[in-house]
């Protein structure tokens, strides 16, 4: 049957292969059977499965290595090679074209009409179904070399849309402007790195002018410490007024009754107004420059890139501010406000306790929605505390917009799954929530409070007055920027009950955390009288004492004496709010105000004009108001003095982090703290309890099991199981996922005990985000004390809880990785009984192709690697993703030595006990394969002592010529005809190697049981001795071949009649070729079978690649897809493959056995000739009497002639009768041998089918069970 690949198929049918001679000088580049199948040529649009059937396709294919020698390099240099390794090579292809290989890549040269490039994938010996066949060497390349790759897509069947459809519609083919791919611009100064030449004629303008501008603020920063605030932070009288009052009153200030007016207390100071009007100067004379540029340059920034003139007015704004921030503008303005900033920072700090439900949040969905408010502004605080770092104005509006779209966003809070909460729970839909203006300032004020970024006014004044081009008066960035000065203001001037409310949740947490419950008892009494007196500021000193630039007392005093009173005037926004994408326009609904009155005047704001991208649309369409810095929002708030500080509100307060009290308690392992707090019901229920969780959604439970305290663990699991309504409320609490996609099961390993007791109620198959159930956590905690019981303990639970009764699933506990329990458990007692008694696939490969062995072996654990040893499931010959086995992946020489002791034991003992095999072969950097050799002969005490040798292939090639030398009568193997494995240097084929190994270690193994070399001298040095002379050897094996000759001269009789050796050689050869036409036969249908188990598989790969584009299919049918097809997969160690080598063993050793048998034939011959020389010599002898004259001159030349005659006669007998004794010698050595081959084929042949039947029960075995978890995916 011919290939699927259709390459090798056409190949192998057409009159290439008898052009290709010899083969092992000829390698085939065969694109896989997936390119070939799914890939068409681009001008042609012919399928690559059809064009491979051309000679001109094949034969550019097949590339010729003369000699067998890679091109630029000797057969006797292997430095040369080692060298050359990484270099380029250039080789000629069967039709006299060029490819190139360098690395793992193989590219097209001289004489293809396109010049491409393919990856060399993997190599292998190919042999073709057909007679006396060889095997060539494959290498397998990701796609064609001849013409242009086009895959091809497999589309979907599946209804198309009408936004698909017009998406599908085919463009017109008529270039345009727009189809041109354009250069992205992000920043002026990408823009000057695109164009030299417009930097070129800009660069000394601009310098120029940031001199300018520096020259005018020379010398040191104005102290501004004595300057009085812009905002009044005099103290109110807080004795009527709550803190929901004051929220409300600041909330009223920024959303009142006309959306569209805003008012604002913020006022430019005389130096800000000079530094404004120098920067709104260097930014004109900037933009003057631009417009200055050479016009064609201008036209090619328009055609090249999708810059307009606002946008580029932008940039170069943004380009100056950045030049000045650091060292001028930013310095400057912050000593101006520093008064106002001192306070403000100091006020924060103070309030850095505050709660997320003390702030005036409309909170819904009760801990839940809590919780996920908090994780909102978490991410919105960390999007604020980039603007501490922002270089420019521009910058800081844009991080200010981040946030009020991050802190309004709906939040995505899943473990990887959708629909997921960190808790376990089923999360709502998102849906288009509508956050009004009230929510926003509440939201902005805690994200404020917890960022702690400095000089807030002054970079609030950078915001408002230091930029020109964008209004920020109006739409996102007006709104926004209302919205946090007003922030600001009510922080500096009306958060007193802010600050009471962020102590007194200081004070509870602190004696939650100390296990003060004298103070919690006193604290949470219903009459307690620190919650009824508001004035709690002298209670307690500051949270945060590190504000160290004044005391308290001076600091008050300054700001009781200061007069903040600031002149209010409207701010009339120049449109809807919902300008920009609108991305913000869910959060309130804005209405377009009435029509302003016209300014009084509008100064015009430089533009620039770029010649040929300069459109009208865009042009006329940025037109703003004049900056105007009158504009202020009201600021007078309401006076107020007691927070609302309610027993419930303080008893449910959250720190930071979202923990609660109770969190707080367990964290720091205050057993009497928590006992108290769970005592009082009425504010933690069970069901406050069960919900309880910190923003990364850690519930109480799995705070305590990460902790070292049992006690206080097994106190708040018992409170749990008591309380809980059922065990299914107690499930479900099990179930629950932190943001890492935790349960609380996950944890165990901290507390392993806790199995005995909810052990059959933990989610055992209950996956983290990185895939890992809690079993897996669990045989990863290597270092545990308990590790064995524990992981025992865990692994009869997760069976006792499967569904189906069956053997422990491991298929269930794979992480994303692709690990399963067998690569991560390290303990061989643990790892036998996951082999023993679980549904296991013992050959699994991870995302790296790693088995268990192979990081066994990788990581040096022996006694795993002894483990896996004893599991005939075990495959040693799997590959990884670079193709190595896992005896080279051994951690070092030693592992590798062990590993390959282990190898040696598991082969069959000879008949003595002794064992000897090639266990090992390996590259070595000059260009050849070294062997390993290994013979392990039995102790009396039982013990194996092991040597190693390490020999060439040229050292088993003389060993066959000098024993051949030795023994010319006896049978021996000595076809080797290997195939190089360098012939591509830099990937030398691994496949090569392999076959290597098999092949001489057949050799050995014959020679071992010949019943000639099994005691030869030569041989046993040849695996015992470690270092041998080759040039001792091979005068050792001359000379005892001379005194061989000798002896079978005087020992044996000359045979005189020959007719019965003809016979018994002539009988012997047709017996022979009988079992030999037969081995080979099954030898080709053999290999026609293993062909078949390889198509077969590559076809379901292609079948899964359809299969998976059927979108209507559930995903567990397409994993029950893939791993049907990964049972179909033909193992590395492949019965069927040493069932191959071994029929090959025997056709070697009958083919040797039949090249014995000729030797008599050609000794009777060459006694034939003898005899005919002999005759000669007496007939010349007898003519010469019969027509010599009997003259006496004659006498002397007749008597010479007869001498002569009579010599080549006695010669001739002589030499019959050494013919005649090496006859007799080599009949009996060869009747003696072939009876010795006939036993060992029968003893040899029993065992190759015993093999056999073993490896397919195993490999059948194996594969019924990679079906069922196959159907056990589909019954899901």
């Amino acid at each position: 049957m011919h290939p699927l690949n259709p390459f090798l198929r056409a190949f192998f049918r057409s009159t290439l292969p008898s052009q290709c001679l010899p083969v092992n000088h000829h390698i085939l580049l065969v694109p896989t059977t997936e390119s070939l199948f799914q890939g068409r040529d681009r001008e042609t649009t012919a399928p690559y499965a059809d064009l491979a059937v051309s000679e001109e396709f094949l034969s550019s294919h097949v590339i010729r290595v003369p000699g067998g020698i890679p091109p630029g390099t000797t057969s006797k240099d292997g430095a040369n090679i080692r060298e050359s390794k990484g270099k380029a090579k250039q080789y000629n292809t069967l039709n006299g074209r060029t490819v190139v290989v360098k690395d793992t890549y193989v590219y097209s040269n001289k004489g293809f009409k396109s010049l491409t490039q393919a990856q060399l994938l993997t190599d292998a010996l190919f042999c073709p179904d057909m007679p006396e066949a060889q095997q060539w060497l494959v290498y397998y390349i990701s796609r064609p070399l001849v013409g242009s790759y086009d895959p091809v897509r497999i589309i979907p069947a599946t209804i198309k849309t009408a936004a698909q459809r017009a998406a599908d519609k085919p463009k017109p083919i008529t270039p345009s402007a727009s189809d041109v791919k354009k250069k992205e611009i992000a920043s002026f100064t990408e823009l000057l790195t695109a164009f030299p030449l417009i930097a070129r004629q800009l660069q000394n303008g601009l310098d120029r002018t940031l001199k300018e501008f520096a020259a005018q603020f020379e010398g040191p920063v104005p102290n501004k410490s004595s300057r009085a605030p812009s905002v009044s932070s005099q103290r109110s009288n807080y004795s009527s007024t709550s803190l929901e009052d004051s929220l409300a009153s600041l909330r009223s200030s920024v959303s009142g009754s006309d959306n569209s007016n805003r008012l604002s207390s913020l006022t430019i100071e005389p130096e800000e107004d000079t530094m404004r009007f120098a920067l709104e100067s260097a930014t004109t004379a900037a933009i003057d420059l631009f417009q200055g540029v050479d016009r064609q340059q201008l036209s090619l920034l328009g055609a090249t890139t999708d810059l307009s003139g606002p946008v580029v007015e932008r940039m170069i704004e943004r380009h100056v501010a950045e030049q000045l921030h650091e060292f001028i503008l930013f310095p400057r303005i912050c000593n101006i406000r520093r008064s106002e900033d001192l306070e403000l920072e100091h006020r924060l700090r103070k309030m850095a306790n505050i709660d997320v439900a003390q702030v005036g949040i409309p909170i819904e969905d009760g801990m839940r929605g809590k919780r996920d408010m908090a994780i909102r502004i978490d991410r919105a605080v960390g999007m604020f505390k980039k603007m501490g770092v922002a270089s420019s104005p521009q910058e800081m509006i844009e991080v200010l917009l981040d946030t009020a779209k991050t802190v309004t966003a709906t939040p995505t809070t899943n473990v990887g799954k959708p629909g997921v909460r960190p808790d376990g729970a089923a999360e709502k839909p998102s849906i288009a929530m509508t956050i009004n203006a009230d929510a926003l300032v509440s939201m902005l004020l805690i994200v404020v409070i917890r960022s702690s970024v400095r000089h807030l006014h002054a970079r609030l004044s950078y915001m408002r007055h230091f930029v020109f081009i964008d209004d920020v008066d109006s739409g996102e960035m007006g709104y926004v920027l209302s919205t946090f000065e007003a922030v600001l203001v009510y922080l500096s001037q009306d958060s007193d009950a802010l600050r009471i409310a962020a102590r007194k949740n200081a004070r509870l947490w602190k004696a939650t955390r100390n296990g003060n419950t004298t103070e919690l008892r006193n604290m949470l009494q219903p009459d307690a009288p620190w919650i009824a007196d508001g004035q709690v500021i002298e209670e307690a000193p500051s949270f945060d004492e590190s504000f160290r630039d004044q005391d308290d007392s001076s600091l008050s005093s300054r700001l009781t004496n200061l007069n903040l009173e600031r002149e209010q005037q409207l701010s009339m926004p120049n449109g809807n709010f919902a300008a920009i994408g609108g991305s913000l326009a869910h959060v309130f609904p804005f209405q377009k105000p009435p029509t302003p009155p016209p300014e009084a005047s509008q100064p015009k704001r430089k533009r620039v004009t770029m010649a040929s991208f300069r459109s009208a649309s865009v042009s006329s369409g940025y037109s703003s108001p004049s900056r105007s810095r009158s504009k202020s929002i009201d600021s007078t708030v309401s006076t107020f003095s007691t927070g609302d500080s309610s027993l419930d509100k303080i008893s449910q307060s959250q720190g930071l982090g979202g923990d609660s009290i109770l969190m707080m308690a367990i964290e720091n392992g205050q057993l009497a703290s928590l006992e108290y707090l769970l005592s009082l019901d009425q504010y933690f229920p069970i069901e406050f309890v069960l919900e309880d969780c910190n923003n990364e959604g850690v519930t109480l439970l799995v705070a305590a099991v990460q902790g070292d305290d049992k006690n206080l663990t097994s106190f708040l699991l018992n409170h749990i199981i008591r309380n809980a309504p059922s065990d299914n409320t107690l499930r479900a609490y099990f179930v629950r996922q932190d943001s890492k996609g935790r349960s609380f099961a996950h944890y165990l390993f901290n507390q392993p005990h806790l199995m005995e007791t909810v052990g059959e109620m933990l989610p055992w198959q209950l996956k983290d985000k990185n895939g890992q159930t809690p079993l897996f956590a669990l045989c990863r905690s290597y270092d545990h004390q308990e590790y064995r019981w524990m992981v025992e303990t865990a692994l009869t639970l997760a069976t006792n809880t499967q569904p189906d009764q069956e053997p422990l699933h491991l298929a269930d506990h794979i992480d994303n990785k692709g690990n399963t329990l067998l690569h991560i458990v390290n303990d061989p007692h643990l790892t036998a009984w996951l082999l023993r008694h679980c549904d296991s696939d013992v050959n699994a490969a991870n995302d790296k192709r790693f088995t268990p062995l192979m990081m066994a072996s990788k990581y040096g654990r022996l006694d795993l690697v002894r483990t896996f040893f004893g599991d005939a499931r075990v495959d040693l010959q799997v590959k990884d993703i670079r193709g190595l086995t896992a005896v080279e992946l051994a951690k070092d020489d030693e592992v590798r030595n062990r590993i390959d002791d282990l190898v040696l034991l598991s082969t069959r003992p000879a008949a003595d006990g002794r064992i000897t095999s090639v266990v090992r072969s390996f590259f070595v950097e000059d260009a050849t394969v070294r062997l390993v050799l290994k013979s392990g002969g039995p102790n009396p005490n039982g013990t194996i002592t092991v040597t190693t040798c390490r020999r060439s292939v040229a050292d088993f090639e003389h060993l066959a010529k000098w024993l051949s030398i030795e023994q010319p009568a006896s049978w021996i193997p000595t076809h080797f005809n290997l195939t190089s494995p360098f012939l591509i240097p830099s990937k030398p084929s691994r496949a090569v190697l392999r076959d290597t190994q098999l092949r001489l270690d057949a050799f050995l193994q014959c020679l071992l049981t010949h019943s000639t070399f099994s005691t030869h001298e030569m041989v046993w040095e040849f695996f015992l001795v470690p270092d041998i002379d080759p040039a001792m050897l091979a005068d050792r094996a001359k000379h005892k071949a001379e005194i061989r000759v000798e002896n079978v001269r005087d020992d044996y009789d000359p045979i005189i009649d020959t007719r019965e050796v003809e016979s018994f050689v002539s009988h012997a050869k047709e017996q022979l070729r009988g079992v030999s036409h037969a081995v080979k036969t099954l030898i080709r249908r053999t290999n026609a079978q293993r062909m078949l188990n390889s198509d077969l598989y590559d076809a379901r790969l292609l079948n899964n690649t359809g299969v998976a584009t059927l979108q209507f299919l559930p995903r567990k049918y397409l994993i029950a897809f893939e791993r049907y097809t990964k049972a179909l997969a033909p193992p590395e160690s492949d019965p069927l493959a040493n069932f191959y080598y071994s029929l090959h063993s025997i056709a070697n050793s009958s083919t040797a056995v039949l090249v014995a048998l000729g030797r008599p034939t050609s000794l009777i011959g060459s006694m034939n000739q003898a005899r005919r020389n002999i005759e000669r010599a007496l007939g010349s002898l007898s003519r010469q009497s019969r027509w010599t004259p009997n003259i006496g001159l004659f006498d002397e030349t007749r008597r010479s002639i007869a001498a002569e005659a009579e010599e080549k006669a006695t010669k001739a007998q002589g030499e019959l009768d050494s013919l005649g004794s090496e006859l007799r010698y080599t009949q009996q050595t060869v009747a003696a041998e072939l009876a010795g081959w006939q036993e060992q084929h029968v003893k040899f042949g029993r065992r190759m089918l015993k093999d056999l039947a073993k490896g397919m029960v195993v490999k059948e075995k194996a594969r019924l069970e990679s079906m069922k978890r196959a159907l056990r995916e589909l019954q899901r």
